[in-house]
């Protein structure tokens, strides 16, 4: 139905000539903007000397542009073909970023990349023409996803997703979201923060960065000083002190009895979903009195419903339906198979 591809959401500025570094366009991404080249995604993790992320930017900055076109160019479409795009936000920054996501994705856009980078020959010149753009709350994405995906889902539920850069939560009924039940809360790179002050108690972390530190508290181990340190007991410390200081407090208002009286399900899903220590407290507390469930794929759930939304305004075979999720940690774009 469907074909998702992934790029973490690395960048950097670069002008130093890279030939047959890749063995694909998904893993050699250089792309141009006015007079910079920048990489992205994993040439970015295997060719930069200090690739960087940003959380929960603007739409109109450098950094997003650079991945909506790399997302773009991933997704595998052709310059002919209008396109109809939806992409996503948190809760928190919907109303402020709306407009100016529209704004930067609706109309023409030429994309220059370099196809020496992976071993082909040509310009690198695509030109793309969005004609229609639609903008989610993130959360909102997801129900679409749980009622119109393969599960189908009926009735009343709850939906938490944890990701990098946010908490989103909501409550979705047949009649429609349940309002006083959206918001965002600080995501996993809180815990990962605290990894980090823990870490700095015993080793030298200066030449660590934050996307390192990622990587390592995915993982659960970090090589320091050519020496493996095993990271799960500091990682399920991190997880019990941010759900105790962050996630707890947030789904407690949510799952009150008010809402608690409408449904008892609660759909879990995000990045976040794979930590089995995170999934243990959610089971701790709400386990009693919730069927809890993670969702098959959980980090792509949002961007299912992106594309899913987007196949709504198709009403002939000349245009393309996209979904986008510039995500923190990972960019996803999602297409049609037919």
């Amino acid at each position: 139905m469907y074909t998702i591809q992934s790029f973490s959401s690395l960048m950097q500025a670069t002008n130093a000539p890279l030939v047959n570094t890749a063995n694909s366009l998904l893993t050699g991404l250089k792309i141009r903007i006015g007079q910079q080249w920048y990489i992205c995604g994993k040439l970015a993790l295997n060719e930069g000397t200090n690739p960087r992320r940003t959380i929960n930017a603007s739409p109109e900055t450098l950094e997003c542009q650079l991945l909506f076109k790399a997302a773009l160019l991933s997704s595998g479409i052709h310059s002919q073909s209008p396109l109809i795009v939806t992409m996503g936000l948190p809760n928190s920054t919907y109303r402020l970023y709306k407009e100016t996501a529209e704004q930067m994705l609706l109309g023409e856009h030429i994309i220059e990349s370099d196809p020496v980078v992976y071993g082909e020959e040509g310009t690198g010149i695509l030109p793309v023409n969005v004609t229609h753009v639609d903008v989610l709350p993130e959360i909102v994405s997801c129900m679409v996803a749980l009622r119109r995906g393969e599960s189908c889902e009926k009735g009343a539920f709850f939906v938490f997703s944890f990701g990098f850069g946010t908490l989103e939560t909501g409550l979705s009924t047949d009649e429609g979201v349940i309002e006083n039940a959206m918001g965002s809360a600080p995501g996993l790179h809180y815990a990962v923060s605290i990894m980090r002050e823990q870490l700095q108690q015993t080793y030298d972390l200066s030449f660590q960065s934050m996307q390192q530190l990622d990587e390592a508290f995915r993982n659960g181990y970090i090589y320091i000083n050519r020496k493996k340190i095993d990271l799960t007991s500091l990682r399920r410390n991190a997880i019990q002190t941010y759900y105790a200081e962050i996630v707890s407090p947030a789904l407690s208002d949510v799952v009150n009895d008010r809402n608690l009286s409408k449904t008892n399900r609660i759909f879990l899903c995000g990045g976040g979903a794979h930590y089995g220590d995170l999934v243990d407290c959610i089971l701790d507390e709400f386990g009693d009195i919730a069927g809890i469930q993670i969702v098959d794929q959980p980090e792509s759930l949002a961007v299912k419903g992106y594309l899913l939304n987007s196949m709504r305004y198709i009403l002939n075979e000349g245009k393309t339906p996209l979904g986008i999720d510039i995500g923190n940690i990972q960019t996803r774009v999602a297409s049609a198979e037919n």
